[in-house]
């Protein structure tokens, strides 16, 4: 499908509005970030591997979380993915991770395969900013991250998932406006497609991409889940939409639990030092009791 200048569907437009929101431009890599020559350390075994969300790449999210765990000895890697390819008649304003999530989904496999080849490391961990967590959990059960008849063989240890989209957002009323264009025969996905790419529309709640991602279950054996939301995301609505299904490896966070007065929005779930403070329990149970938890 095709748009001309000055005639993006109306449909489309509230979605353009939240990239403003999210977008950035591309920056420099995070410095220390990748070093394909760094070896996991006795005390933090697992190298973590870092995966952005829709509309903001891997420099404008990982900065500060970079410097936070290069600083505690960990070997970390992040990759962006999901931009408009050549030739595609999606994702025109170029917005990262905007690509279908399963085609990202196998962006990340071979990733995480090199990660692991390089560092000689039998599992990663995974964090997960926003769209990042359905990556990362597409990346788990349909792209080799776990295994399921041994989950002693699963690439991965850990997931952190960080406002992540796990059970679906309405992006406040976008998912209604999407929904009634559709019911008046618009082509809504087509054009968000088109403009942004499928991944947005692939995030909103109830969507076939997220009903078959979530059948049966959100989690898988043999893996430690910490899904971290904040009562003032204006991306995930409503907020606990970020929560993961209760059960014995899953541990729900507010980042506001033990500190209420503290305001975060979506962004700032990377940067938070709250934030960072449980993404780093997430990963070392250990931290927590080093660390007292900090409450700006």
């Amino acid at each position: 499908m095709r748009f001309s200048r000055g005639a993006v569907p109306a449909v489309v437009l509230p979605v353009i509005a939240v990239c403003w929101l999210m977008c950035a431009s591309a920056a420099a890599a995070p410095s220390g970030i990748n070093d394909w020559s760094c070896q996991p350390s006795d005390s933090h075994p697992r190298p973590v591997v870092l995966v952005h969300g829709n509309g903001a790449g891997m420099s404008a999210t990982w900065e500060t979380l970079t410097e936070t765990l290069t600083g505690q000895g960990y070997c970390v890697f992040a990759l962006d993915y999901g931009k408009h390819r050549p030739g595609s008649s999606e994702n025109l304003l170029d917005v990262a991770g905007g690509t279908d999530i399963e085609t990202s989904s196998r962006v990340l496999s071979v990733f995480v395969d090199r990660v692991r080849t390089a560092t000689g490391a039998e599992q990663v961990d995974i964090v997960g900013h926003s769209m990042g967590a359905l990556t990362a959990r597409q990346y788990l059960r349909f792209d080799g991250g776990t295994d399921v008849s041994d989950p002693s063989n699963n690439a991965v240890h850990t997931l952190v998932t960080v406002g992540g989209t796990n059970q679906g957002t309405t992006f406040g009323n976008n998912k209604v406006l999407r929904d009634d264009a559709a019911a008046m025969g618009l082509p809504a996905n087509e054009a968000i497609a088109a403009v942004v790419g499928p991944a947005y529309a692939q995030q909103m709640a109830g969507s076939p991409f997220l009903q078959q991602l979530n059948a049966g279950g959100d989690t898988l054996p043999g893996i430690d889940y910490l899904a971290i939301a904040t009562r003032g995301d204006e991306i995930i609505t409503p907020a606990d939409s970020a929560f993961l299904t209760p059960g014995p490896a899953v541990r729900n966070v507010w980042v506001q639990d033990g500190c209420p007065h503290l305001s975060v929005d979506h962004m700032a779930l990377t940067t938070s030092p709250r934030a960072l403070w449980l993404i780093l329990t997430g990963l070392d149970p250990d931290h927590s009791t080093l660390h007292p938890a900090p409450c700006p």
